[in-house]
């Protein structure tokens, strides 16, 4: 059997840091195999390019086998984010996983991971977000009181001692390697040695400037073809679905207690999104927390819901794979129960009506993208040589 390495990525769009990051995880193994975002990503942004163009660009670059991580997945929290993605990776048989941090110290990370279970440094947490702080910032100030070591933790570190945790949930023999980020942090739109985050290289595309130096040549001819994606173009959607929602607002994943009245005022109140949005943000409830409630209840992803899918994954799509990504499937799917989607072909026969639920969710969360970024969708995956 080839070893497997997994990456969890978002290419959005794929730039010369992910180059790297994929680089150096064939340096790993034999077989490369990326989770990525659909139509929607992690921080509760509609992606900048559809899901089948990014597939298309990351398949030329060298991943062997590339697998969907659903909408009702994709737009969660980093800690349902790491373990729906660490889920899928296991059941295709990683034996690795390399992920970009801006620590890049493994064990650091797992000495945090290790401080969670000292009751003081819970209660640290707790008396934070009592001040109104939001998670991410509690936790953070949390991490720096009770660590022997002057630490600076960001969102990349935050995501992987989430997907440190996964791996002791699954209680896999799954290794954990990390790569320090060569770009900045993601809102940075620093520039170093033709690296930059992918949130600076949107802002330049979105101004019409040239970033060719910043990605890879599949990247760009890709790219050069393409509409791009504002979550601002979604906010007549997004308003209607709050106004017709409004006694289901408390239902959807991430809506606390008494919020779901605040968002549906002011999607009552603006019709500009940013007025909108700026009048919904607050120290609890940081940009990526608003950002992924909206989307939740765009898309109908609900509290009862993610419970239901935290604990069970319903099924793997593939979006593409090699002549080496396609031998490495045959082996896993011999020996895996797991379902594994290659087409749409005799789906009734192959997911229970529960798991047809959740395929059907997340088609019409791509349909809805659609609306606003039409693509031509695939019934079958990419396949390179």
């Amino acid at each position: 059997m080839k070893k497997a390495v997994g990456i969890v990525v978002e290419y959005n769009p794929f730039h010369n840091g992910h180059k790297y990051h994929l680089d150096k995880a064939k340096e790993l193994g034999n077989i490369v195999i990326g989770v990525m975002s659909g139509d929607y990503l992690q921080r509760g942004e509609p992606a900048f390019i559809n899901k089948w163009s990014r597939a298309e660009i990351a398949l030329k670059e060298g991943i062997d086998i590339l697998c969907e991580l659903p909408s009702y997945y994709s737009t969660q929290s980093a800690e349902i984010f790491a373990k729906s993605s660490i889920g899928i990776l296991k059941n295709l048989g990683v034996s690795t996983i390399l992920f970009g941090s801006e620590s890049s110290d493994i064990e650091k990370l797992k000495k945090i991971l290790e401080l969670e279970k000292n009751e003081e440094f819970n209660g640290e947490i707790k008396r934070n977000l009592d001040r109104g702080i939001s998670y991410p910032n509690a936790y953070s100030l949390s991490i720096k009181k009770f660590f022997e070591e002057d630490i600076e933790i960001n969102s990349n570190d935050i995501l992987g001692i989430e997907y440190l945790r996964a791996i002791k949930y699954y209680d896999e023999k799954i290794e954990a390697k990390t790569l320090k980020r060569r770009a900045g942090g993601y809102y940075s739109q620093k520039e170093e040695n033709n690296i930059m985050s992918a949130t600076g290289i949107r802002k330049l595309m979105f101004e019409n400037k040239n970033i060719e130096n910043l990605v890879t040549t599949n990247s760009f001819e890709v790219l050069r073809n393409q509409r791009f994606t504002k979550i601002t173009e979604f906010y007549p959607l997004i308003r209607y679905a709050i106004l017709t929602k409004k006694d289901k607002l408390s239902d959807y994943q991430d809506v606390e207690n008494g919020l779901e009245n605040r968002i549906y005022e002011m999607a009552l109140k603006y019709e500009n999104y940013q007025e909108f949005f700026n009048n919904l943000i607050t120290k609890r409830y940081t940009i990526g927390r608003i950002q992924r409630i909206l989307i939740h209840i765009l898309l109908d992803i609900t509290k009862e819901d993610t419970n239901y899918l935290k604990e069970n994954i319903p099924y793997i799509r593939i979006l593409g794979f090699s002549k080496n990504g396609r031998e490495y499937l045959k082996n896993i799917e011999k020996n895996n129960d797991i379902k594994i989607l290659t087409s749409f072909k005799n789906i009734k026969k192959i997911l229970k009506e529960n798991e047809i639920k959740f395929l059907e969710l997340n088609e019409r969360a791509s349909i809805i993208y659609k609306i606003i970024n039409s693509y031509e969708d695939r019934k079958i995956p990419i396949i390179t040589d």
